[in-house]
């Protein structure tokens, strides 16, 4: 965690020499951010993820879940009474059934009322991670049964990630598998590690650093929330995804500007080897 300087006193280079001795002192003498750490943050230090549970209420993700459900129902009314071509067709605006990670499930980007969440519980995640985080975008899913996400690691602008369980349909594993519930792994220096996580429920995680995966669903449904963040004055601090402002679609994004911060990383995996 961060250790004080000299560097950050603001007005250092107008101090008197015995007033630059006096402050340096000081300033050696703040506690570093270690010694407030909470669990959650000390093991996400150590492990860099960690899972916390009850992020949002269980009536909240309940009703995020029927709207998530509803959304995609809407894109398939949609999709049959509009050509993919026609002008009144917009990805950005309704969501889309094409993203490459799990093709044929619904997924949105920066939605009004997940990115309000995002902003909502930032403050949350920087206690959980011992970081300050700047808001970048949301995104969400209603994955299906048989989708499989891949190993992969995330682009710049989710250099800090929380997914979230909003809900699940497993009726049809009621009497094979009446526990089931769907893991998301993840790979760090100690092994490979499944999370179960429940409605509500978030795993925070490096998502430029770790490889992350889900092996093939076996349920009906089930909708996920991503919320993703830069640290503050860190290597990338995308605010917004390069948005100017949260809400808005992918549509209002500086793709030069967003290009660049992955080409920049790009070269840093393949100079490291991962």
């Amino acid at each position: 965690m961060k250790q004080y300087t000299i560097d950050d006193i603001e007005n250092y280079d107008q101090l008197s020499e015995k007033e630059k001795v006096k402050a340096a002192e000081m300033i050696h003498d703040i506690p570093t951010q270690e010694g407030y750490l909470t669990p959650a943050a000390k093991f996400f230090k150590e492990n860099h993820w960690v899972k916390i549970e009850n992020v949002i209420d269980k009536k909240v993700a309940e009703f995020l879940y029927e709207y998530v459900k509803l959304e995609a129902y809407r894109l398939s009314m949609i999709e049959h009474t509009l050509d993919r071509k026609a002008p009144g067709y917009d990805e950005s605006v309704w969501g889309d059934f094409h993203d490459p990670q799990a093709p044929g499930d619904f997924s949105r980007y920066g939605d009004l009322t997940f990115d309000t969440i995002l902003a909502g519980i930032n403050s949350q995640m920087e206690e959980c991670t011992g970081l300050k985080l700047s808001p970048t975008y949301s995104y969400h899913r209603l994955y299906t049964k048989g989708t499989e996400l891949k190993r992969h690691k995330d682009r710049p602008s989710c250099e800090i990630s929380a997914t979230m369980c909003i809900g699940y349909n497993t009726s049809n594993l009621q009497d094979k598998k009446p526990d089931y519930n769907w893991p998301m792994f993840v790979k760090n220096d100690n092994g490979e590690t499944g999370v179960n996580l429940n409605p509500g429920d978030v795993i925070i995680y490096k998502g430029c650093e770790l490889e992350h995966w889900r092996e093939p669903y076996e349920g009906m449904n089930q909708a996920q929330a991503f919320f993703h963040f830069n640290e503050k004055q860190g290597k990338f601090d995308i605010l917004y995804d390069c948005r100017p402002a949260l809400g808005l679609t992918q549509k209002y994004r500086n793709e030069e500007e967003l290009k660049k911060h992955k080409e920049a990383l790009d070269k840093e995996r393949l100079d490291n080897g991962s």
